[in-house]
């Protein structure tokens, strides 16, 4: 019984944040000020995202700030699609479209030395890297799709919402997402059991 009220609470939430979402564009394309409720509401979602995706702050920014440019400059095409899915399915186009082109920096260290250090310590930086490889590797081994599911829940996207987003039915999301979560779990597990060994 709890299940099936926690379920409606949440349809309900989805519901008001596609009324809100349809005031908010309805408001932006008649004044292009109001978007900035659109980008309040969604630019930490859409970053984490990218950064999940990038491992890299900078790039993360970058992309954010071109996924924002491009829904804005789309936004009269959305038509009566629900916004947060519409933009999540902007992003991660962004996104594979930044694989595609992805190449590595090359620069030579005399361009560096000059600027003042202002990172984060060595040691933190080590964690935080350890934490991000581990769950990098994780990801890795989950398939393209799965990987993409994953990510858009990560970023809080529900069910229906990812399915819009990445154009397949709903059953299929909720399949990738128990085969991919029970993978990570499986492959958790492995690693503490290794982790225990003498």
């Amino acid at each position: 019984m709890d299940a099936t009220l926690d379920l409606d609470a949440r349809l309900d939430d989805v519901a008001a944040d596609r009324s809100e979402d349809r005031v908010a564009v309805a408001r932006t394309l008649v004044d292009p000020n109001a978007f900035s409720m659109l980008y309040r509401k969604y630019v930490s979602d859409v970053f984490r995202y990218c950064y999940r995706r990038l491992e890299d702050r900078e790039a993360a920014e970058d992309v954010t700030s071109q996924i924002f440019m491009h829904a804005y400059s789309a936004l009269p095409t959305l038509g009566d699609k629900p916004f947060r899915p519409w933009l999540f399915a902007i992003a991660r186009n962004a996104l594979i479209d930044r694989y595609r082109r992805r190449r590595p920096l090359e620069s030579p260290f005399d361009e560096h030395h000059d600027r003042a250090d202002t990172a984060t310590s060595p040691e933190d930086l080590a964690i935080d890297r350890e934490s991000a490889d581990a769950i990098h590797r994780l990801f890795q081994q989950l398939s393209d799709r799965d990987r993409q599911i994953v990510e858009l829940r990560l970023a809080g996207l529900t069910g229906i919402e990812i399915a819009e987003a990445v154009r397949c039915s709903h059953a299929v999301v909720r399949t990738a997402q128990h085969r991919a979560f029970g993978k990570i779990r499986a492959m958790l597990a492995d690693e503490q059991a290794e982790g225990c060994r003498p």
